[in-house]
């Protein structure tokens, strides 16, 4: 199919069947067999056991093959919370499939590019995105079969089909070494880079998880935020030791706090903006907080003063994790031991690194800056490390360099071994969980009529992190309010990305060599108080 990998042969003979063992298709069906009677999933009213989900992905599998798809091809959701997403994902993990679940309030020049770069030839949708997926699927440059998560006139609803297929014994074919996820970022020249992840890497990701996090058969982990990103990474280690994933489509504090006093939720995964809300909510002195063990925060800059205001409220439960798509979630860790450190002065670190993760700092030269020795790059060395972008060579080439993924992110190790992430080496911006970069948007701005030039930079908040804020130019004689641009690039990229503020200039500051300063506009907003990311 079109932009994907060489195929595999459908039917692997013996030698490639002991290869694949030990992937994280393996890994799900060790799970889904191990804890059969227990509940894996409770979701918009209903739970699901273990071995329902085993048979809904073999039904699932039984389908992929009787439409034709073949190993290494995509197969694209679109889809807010629900525990068919995560069947869709786990199917074509076993069957060696490539899972391509894009944020679904992205806009719909991101999402056809997605489809387009990956090759996709299934796209599922759910009812909330059908005009989107009828939309994309008429404009598409290759053959794609549409179906919907739920009963939608005109759709093919994807589970009645697959309701006539017998459940068989659940087999992983994928190869250790096989694609089997893109997740697409933002990318600084403006088009989203599929980072490929292979099975054997999300397979050593989520064993990191449960040795770090503790995860047992009582755990009930709550997720309210995408599956399909950061959230998602906890589901496999959960189930590996048989608990329950608790899935709310969408973040409402009432709803959190209703499940934690209930005793349905013991562990949560938080970006800063919910830790916040739940914080400041007029019920939280009325909440029995007794049965919460773990508070997982993650994906934005938190404030200081927050995190210990959260210590003191829910106790040493709280456990930072700074991760990267590139290296599945797990670079740096701060404990829930750490947040209590003797010296007083980790809150702002983001950890340490987890278990056979290689950590270093380089300067501009490459060379490795010793501890306590300043600020420099943050380089990782790891077992599952990606092996690049899809269809990025020169984007890849920058990305893994002398045997190390650079991140981009700068930072320095105290003298106790913490790292503190100080500032981006790029100019990402992370608000509210999400990774926007200000090219994607200052292209956007600089699309409208009465745009002369634009910059884009985070700007501390409160509540967000980091906030978007847009510095413009007009073009002589031209007019726009700050509401108009707002909305403007709310439209074509989504709300995630609509800058939050815009303010106007005569001029924008230039370096020597006629680049935009960023580091001058954002010096007014961040001296003093640096701009860490966790």
């Amino acid at each position: 199919m079109t932009g994907m990998a060489e195929h595999h042969t459908d039917t692997p003979d013996a030698s490639s069947l002991l290869y694949s063992a030990g992937g994280v298709g393996d890994m799900i069906v060790n799970a889904l067999e191990r804890h059969g009677p227990r509940t894996a999933f409770a979701c918009r009213g209903h739970t699901v056991t273990y071995a329902q989900v085993a048979e809904q992905i073999s039904r699932t599998l039984q389908h992929f093959e009787a439409i034709g798809l073949r190993r290494g091809d995509a197969i694209m959701q679109l889809t807010s919370n629900r525990h068919e997403m995560f069947v869709i994902m786990a199917a074509a993990f076993i069957g060696g499939y490539v899972s391509v679940i894009p944020n679904y309030s992205g806009s719909l020049d991101d999402h056809r590019y997605m489809l387009e770069d990956s090759g996709a030839v299934l796209l599922i949708v759910d009812v909330a995105r059908t005009a989107r997926g009828q939309e994309l699927a008429r404009g598409a440059q290759h053959a794609i079969r549409l179906a919907s998560h739920d009963a939608v006139p005109g759709l093919p609803d994807f589970w009645r089909e697959i309701s006539g297929y017998t459940p068989r014994p659940l087999q992983a074919w994928e190869a250790p070494d096989d694609n089997i996820r893109l997740i697409y970022t933002g990318g600084t020249t403006g088009v989203p880079k599929g980072v490929i992840t292979e099975s054997r890497a999300l397979a050593f990701a989520s064993l990191l998880h449960i040795a770090e996090q503790g995860f047992d058969i009582s755990t009930r982990l709550l997720v309210s935020s995408p599956l399909s990103h950061g959230a998602g990474a906890l589901v496999i280690p959960v189930l590996v030791k048989g608990g329950t994933v608790v899935v709310h489509d969408g973040f409402d504090a009432d709803r959190t706090l209703d499940a934690i006093h209930a005793g349905d939720a013991t562990t949560l995964f938080l970006v800063p903006t919910m830790l916040y809300a739940l914080m400041d909510h007029p019920r939280i002195a009325s909440i029995n907080l007794g049965g919460l063990r773990r508070i997982i925060y993650t994906a934005a800059p938190i404030s200081q003063r927050r995190l210990a205001q959260a210590l003191a409220l829910f106790g040493p439960i709280l456990h930072q994790n700074y991760g990267q798509t590139e290296v599945p979630g797990t670079i740096l860790s701060l404990t829930a031991e750490d947040h209590l450190h003797p010296r007083g002065d980790k809150l702002t670190s983001a950890g340490k690194p987890y278990p056979c993760v290689a950590v270093r700092l380089v300067d501009d030269a490459g060379n490795t800056l010793p501890r306590d020795g300043g600020i420099g790059e943050l380089c990782v060395r790891a077992p599952h490390v990606t092996r690049g972008y899809w269809n990025k060579p020169e984007a890849t080439q920058e990305l893994l360099r002398d045997g190390w993924l650079h991140t981009g992110d700068m930072a320095y190790q105290d003298r106790d071994g913490y790292f503190h992430i100080v500032d981006r080496k790029k100019d990402m911006i992370i608000s509210g969980g999400f990774n926007i970069y200000p090219q994607e948007l200052e292209n956007t701005l600089g699309s409208h009529p009465a745009v002369a030039s634009a910059a884009v930079i985070g700007v501390p908040d409160e509540k967000w992190g980091e906030a978007v804020k847009a510095i413009v130019v007009l073009r002589a004689a031209a007019s726009a309010t700050a509401e108009e641009l707002i909305a403007f690039v709310k439209e074509r990229k989504g709300p995630v990305m609509a800058p939050k503020t815009v303010e106007f200039t005569a001029a924008l500051p230039l370096t020597p060599l006629g680049k935009i300063d960023k580091k001058a506009l954002r010096a007014g907003y961040w001296d003093g108080r640096g701009s860490g990311v966790v």
